[in-house]
């Protein structure tokens, strides 16, 4: 491995004293370690401070240090190039990461000889038509969601898949999921768990007041689409938690899988449903 780049939690100290023993470790080993110019100050003299346009060129592999949050904020800059993430992680549950903060030390010079498993994720594209124009494109790992802004009153949501209508829902919203994003904010809506070497999309409405409240599996050829209906008020799309798109009436969100696929670097792989039950708490089966 020649170069590396690392992603903070820039907010969190623990993440920026991680960011800074790595940053000297990998620079000891004679590589090249580079950061948006905001985390590269807080990590100091051995950081590369690097452009959008630098950080697009790729790198050997990026660091994300932090909880899903900091991996999802990596994963825009890594799905760009291709380069292979590693998440290392310093949140609570953390799906995403491949290390805890405990193991790092230990791992570093196997990552560094490129001792890793690497592996790929669907992703999913997605596009906010109004009057028939695209007016956003949207990207995301883990889901892309569409909700009421305002508190209170219920949307109106119409549900196609491939272009056949499905339902009308009123609800708070619906989520439109892969399957790497099927432990979080869908699974928090009632959505099921979905092994990620399955290619589909999890459709999940979010407190319907209609009698079908089940989630939707769609194939990875089919599109998802939900229209705006005229009556609700203040409807935003977020990719990944991102900030809020506003979509008005008569809107179209059209979710289909990308054609990227996210590279994640593993050091010691686990299988998935054993990171579920490991994840989660469950009791190991006797």
């Amino acid at each position: 491995m020649k170069t590396a780049a690392i992603v903070l939690h820039a907010d969190r100290d623990e993440s920026v004293e991680v960011g800074r023993r790595l940053a000297a470790a990998l620079a000891e080993r004679g590589i090249a370690v580079s950061a948006a110019p905001e985390h590269a100050a807080r990590l100091k003299d051995s950081v590369i401070a690097a452009s959008d346009e630098e950080l697009d060129r790729g790198f050997d592999l990026m660091f994300a240090l932090g909880g899903d949050g900091t991996f999802l904020h990596a994963a825009q800059i890594a799905i760009r190039s291709g380069t292979p993430l590693l998440g290392v992680n310093l949140g609570r549950i953390g799906f995403l990461a491949a290390l805890e903060r405990h193991a790092l030390d230990e791992a570093l010079d196997r990552i560094v000889g490129k001792d890793l498993e690497i592996t790929e994720r669907l992703t999913i594209d997605g596009e906010i038509v109004t009057a028939g124009e695209v007016r956003h494109r949207l990207w995301a790992l883990n889901d892309i969601s569409i909700a009421k802004l305002e508190p209170g009153r219920l949307i109106k949501l119409r549900l196609s898949i491939d272009g056949e209508a499905f339902a009308d829902l009123s609800a708070d919203g619906i989520i439109v999921a892969t399957p790497t994003g099927s432990t979080a904010y869908s699974f928090s809506a009632g959505g099921p768990i979905v092994s990620p070497a399955v290619d589909c999309l999890i459709v999940t409405p979010v407190s319907p007041h209609l009698f079908f409240d089940r989630s939707i599996v769609a194939g990875p050829g089919e599109e998802v689409q939900i229209t705006v209906l005229p009556e609700p008020d203040g409807v935003g799309v977020s990719p990944d938690g991102r900030p809020w798109v506003e979509a008005g009436p008569g809107s179209v969100v059209r979710v289909r899988p990308s054609a990227r696929r996210l590279r994640l670097a593993v050091v010691d792989p686990m299988p998935f449903w054993r990171l579920v039950r490991t994840k989660f708490g469950l009791p190991t089966p006797d």
